[in-house]
């Protein structure tokens, strides 16, 4: 009986464990009207267990700028940013620059990241 009790505390627990969330910095560049800026963006994400993205929130004080996406199972990627100041499907674009070698990702509407996972 008192493996039974211990077993019902330790499972609702694990059932309601939090992803954790994986901070890191990476290139980013925003394209103003032609004008192209680059900074160090700060980006931490959620994942589910599986792997599968969760959120993934994007920080530029140089920008100051902050993109917020998470993943809702009927609308799909929804993605909010401070300067819209609304939620929006947008969908991830490649994007090359000139005169800059490396292939970015375009998260949001002139925002674009280098190595940033696509799920």
């Amino acid at each position: 009986m008192k493996k039974l009790l211990a077993l019902l505390v330790f499972v609702p627990a694990a059932a309601f464990a939090q992803p954790q969330a994986f901070k890191y910095k990476t290139p980013c560049i925003l394209d103003s009207q032609g004008v192209v800026t680059t900074d160090l963006c700060t980006v931490v994400e959620t994942r589910e267990d599986s792997g599968a993205l969760r959120t993934r929130n994007i920080f530029s004080n140089k920008f100051r700028l902050t993109v917020k996406s998470r993943f809702d199972k009927v609308l799909g990627f929804r993605t909010w940013d401070n300067f819209n100041n609304f939620e929006y499907s947008y969908p991830y674009k490649v994007k090359k620059f000139d005169g800059i070698e490396e292939t970015y990702t375009e998260v949001s509407p002139g925002l674009s990241l280098e190595s940033v996972s696509w799920d």
